[in-house]
């Protein structure tokens, strides 16, 4: 069932049963009213006899020829009767329909009383005269209210359902006008494809659903372009830093193939094709790490961050001999304070590769790290003396194969502080960087416990 059907169905229940509710009332108030105003009526008219058979020498002349206006003017099926103080009838013929003892007596103490029997009201008088006391009792049916009351009925029934008819189609018209913008929305993204993600919707002023939803479409659209033009840029320098070290390989057999040569030159030729077989793998294993980060690992344990600094000091002062690594902690007693909840592997990569640029960058220079406690959360601090980066260069330094113009001659792939930011990101860990040409840099690392 489409929204449209189903907002029109809702639309229709809800109003129906408010319809519904509302003529129920109306016609239980009206049915209310006929009876008391037909009670009304046949007090009166008990009343009248009263006053027509008892009460003509206690009125004035006028007034009586007003009650004998009134007295032919009967309700259907009437039936009145007059009982003295002995329950005898009076002012009626013989034979005819009289009342029981019991309704009697009911009258004559209640002094004014009235019930419903079936369609039948009757009502009871108790008339103090000066000519005696005496108790009327009256009935009739009420047949033209109930002949109203059922015509009332019919063209509510009929009323009903017509209503019911012309909401379900006003609230399939009134959904179709309110789904209209959802429905341009719809179209308008069925024609963007992965080709055409610059296209974006159209908003306008206001802040109603329909406009939060594109709006909400054009950041995805243009989370979708920058994603997909980064892949594509990671593509390209992937595939350019690919190719060099497999062109260096194969031109350097080409050349030795190409003719006999002694073995110190066959050697010399070997060695850089292993250079270059190395440069190859140090590639390959820093994109499979890349795209390791990606497959959102959450194998989390908790991690000493000190020992972390020693382990990632260790690997590097023996891959960099010469190197001048300096570990300072600043931490207190309790280690809680310096444990997190991290993964040990992608840490020591992402740690490891900023330390490994420092040695790099500043030519085996003094390389302070330094784990410290602030705000109640572990901070590292990786701070050397290299050749600093720029601050234009300063924004992209996280981008793939990104490297910056002061790196000619310095070897790497710009790929290590690409795959360092992502894994960062999966630990929460807030990455701060303050560079100066030609006097250094400092990463500080922010850890949430």
């Amino acid at each position: 069932m489409t929204i449209r059907d189903r907002l029109s169905l809702q639309f229709t229940l809800l109003s129906a049963l408010l319809l519904f509710v509302v003529l129920a009332v109306i016609y239980l108030l009206t049915a209310q009213y006929r009876r008391t105003d037909f009670r009304a009526r046949l007090l009166d008219r008990a009343i009248t006899h009263a006053q027509l058979f008892l009460a003509e020498d206690n009125m004035s002349v006028e007034k009586f020829r007003d009650v004998q206006k009134k007295y032919p003017l009967s309700l259907p099926q009437e039936v009145v009767r007059i009982y003295d103080d002995s329950d005898q009838p009076v002012f009626i013929q013989n034979g005819s329909f009289q009342w029981p003892r019991t309704v009697i007596d009911q009258a004559r103490k209640s002094r004014l009383t009235s019930w419903q029997e079936g369609d039948k009201f009757t009502c009871g008088l108790y008339y103090v005269d000066n000519s005696g006391n005496f108790t009327i009792v009256a009935s009739a049916v009420d047949t033209f209210g109930q002949q109203e009351m059922l015509q009332l009925f019919w063209v509510m029934f009929v009323a009903f359902f017509i209503s019911i008819f012309i909401l379900f189609f006003t609230g399939r018209l009134f959904a179709q006008i309110a789904l209209s913008p959802m429905i341009k929305v719809m179209n308008d993204v069925k024609f963007i494809r992965s080709t055409s993600l610059d296209k974006r919707l159209i908003t306008k002023e206001g802040r109603d659903e329909i406009n939060e939803l594109a709006v909400t479409f054009n950041n995805l659209l243009e989370h979708l372009e920058q994603a997909f033009e980064a892949q594509g840029s990671f593509v390209a320098h992937a595939s350019h830093e690919l190719r060099t070290p497999v062109t260096a390989i194969i031109g350097d057999v080409e050349v030795t193939l190409a003719q006999s040569r002694d073995s110190a030159e066959y050697r010399s030729s070997l060695e850089g094709v292993l250079t270059e077989a190395e440069k190859l793998s140090d590639l390959i294993n820093t994109l499979f790490e890349l795209a390791q980060t990606n497959t959102g690992i959450t194998e989390f344990h908790a991690l000493r961050l000190d020992e972390l600094l020693w382990q990632i000091k260790d690997e590097w002062s023996t891959r960099f001999p010469d190197s001048h690594i300096e570990l300072n902690y600043h931490l207190p007693d309790d280690i809680r304070k310096y444990t997190v909840q991290a993964n040990n592997y992608l840490l020591f990569v992402a740690i490891g590769n900023i330390l490994r640029n420092a040695i790099k960058f500043s030519n085996n220079g003094v390389v302070v790290c330094t784990l410290y406690i602030q705000n109640n959360n572990p901070v590292i601090s990786i701070r050397d003396t290299g050749i600093g980066i720029s601050s234009d260069d300063l924004r992209n330094i996280f981008q793939p194969f990104f490297r910056g113009g002061n790196t000619f001659g310095y070897s790497g792939f710009g790929v290590g502080l690409s795959l360092a930011d992502k894994i960062f990101r999966l630990h929460n860990v807030r990455v701060s960087v303050l560079s100066e040409l030609n006097r250094g840099t400092d990463f500080q690392l922010y850890f949430s416990r």
